[in-house]
């Protein structure tokens, strides 16, 4: 008797999976021929492929922000950019008005000098192709220009100004750039 369950769980197993290899789809690659991937694992794939982005422009925004303490205060367009992101995904990074990430391409782009981090090279990418692709809300705003890509922002609105030490912003200045910056040599002043 145990003979004859062994053989129907066996042959059972089999059958199982014999179904579920004929329901992998079949793709014609370079002309041969090969199983496929269900286009539910596809999606699931391409999910995971996005959420694992997200977090490498979380971390490294992270991280460049974590730099200096006060980079938050003085960076606050980026900040919120690292916030929504945070909180939101990339829906919640992209729902944010045209004019906060516009100035935080702007800061970003004064404080990266090297963009071998994957995740801040691909957020630099989406901010300018945000602030590229939403020409209605550019319109309100004045243009300036950023390199090669066009940015239209308020540079100079209410609140965008903080009060910070000249002495801690140089420090700061340093960690980012790894530098510390020439002194400038006193002028002397001409007078008419």
């Amino acid at each position: 008797m145990t003979m004859l369950q062994d053989f129907k769980s066996q042959f059972g197993q089999s059958m199982a999976s014999m179904r579920q290899f004929l329901q992998k789809p079949i793709q014609l690659n370079s002309g041969h021929l090969g199983l496929g991937v269900s286009a539910s694992s596809q999606r699931t794939q391409a999910r995971d492929e996005n959420r694992k982005r997200v977090r490498h422009m979380k971390r490294d925004l992270y991280e460049l922000l974590g730099q200096h303490p006060s980079s938050r205060q003085l960076m606050r367009r980026l900040a919120t950019v690292e916030h929504a992101l945070h909180t939101g995904g990339l829906a919640g990074f992209e729902a944010l008005p045209v004019r906060v990430i516009a100035r935080a391409l702007l800061e970003m782009e004064g404080l990266v000098r090297d963009w071998s981090p994957t995740g801040l090279a691909e957020l630099r990418s989406r901010m300018a192709v945000i602030v590229k692709a939403r020409p209605h809300e550019e319109a309100a705003m004045g243009p300036t220009t950023l390199g090669s890509v066009s940015v239209h922002a308020d540079l100079a609105g209410p609140g965008d100004v903080s009060e910070v030490d000249h002495a801690e912003f140089e420090e700061m200045e340093r960690s980012w750039v790894g530098v510390v910056p020439a002194e400038r040599s006193a002028q002397p002043v001409a007078t008419a």
